[in-house]
């Protein structure tokens, strides 16, 4: 389904990243240090929010490839879909993934009441910090892989899922850095 001549055997975000990989080289250094990195968000959140962006940006790449890693993270099939509906029982939970949709949807109507909704809900100001990374993270991504016509499939999202949940995202880090020199 790919939309450009040089990417018509794409299967994935890692090939984008492997065809120009001095340029993606410091975004995929981000991706980790946002996706992998210290945070004060945990592992499944960060994917939750990255499931439910990309949901809401409509990316099929993406959704898959989340799916599969919150599932190799052992997260309940409940959790995930109610988690690409918008939805948790944490109110926590809750109020990152509501700040994510205005986030996503009007950023430019984001204001102070959101962050105080955040607060109200436990949320630290870096909390909310680490939230705004992954929201803004995988907007790039869904509009990279979407904009390039990279679809994905079963098998690609299951290795995806697989290697993440495994390692995190600095094996992607260390296979364009080799392909980069």
């Amino acid at each position: 389904m790919s939309f450009l001549g040089h990417t018509v055997n794409f299967q994935g975000v890692v090939d984008i990243f492997m065809h120009d990989p001095a340029g993606y080289l410091p975004f995929t250094q981000l991706m980790a240090e946002i996706m992998s990195g210290e945070s004060t968000l945990h592992v499944p959140q960060r994917e939750m929010i990255a499931l439910y962006v990309s949901t809401l940006n409509n990316c099929h790449y993406c959704c898959g490839s989340h799916r599969a890693v919150l599932a190799n993270l052992q997260i309940d099939d409940a959790v995930i879909a109610a988690v690409e509906a918008g939805k948790s029982a944490d109110a926590s939970t809750q109020a990152a993934l509501d700040f994510a949709k205005k986030l996503t949807r009007s950023p430019g109507a984001v204001a102070k009441n959101d962050i105080e909704n955040m607060q109200k809900a436990g949320w630290s100001d870096q909390g909310i910090e680490d939230v705004i990374k992954v929201v803004s993270l995988f907007s790039f991504l869904n509009r990279l892989v979407d904009g390039m016509g990279i679809y994905g499939n079963a098998q690609v999202f299951a290795q995806a899922g697989t290697m993440i949940a495994e390692h995190g995202y600095y094996p992607v880090v260390q296979m364009v850095q080799g392909k980069a020199v």
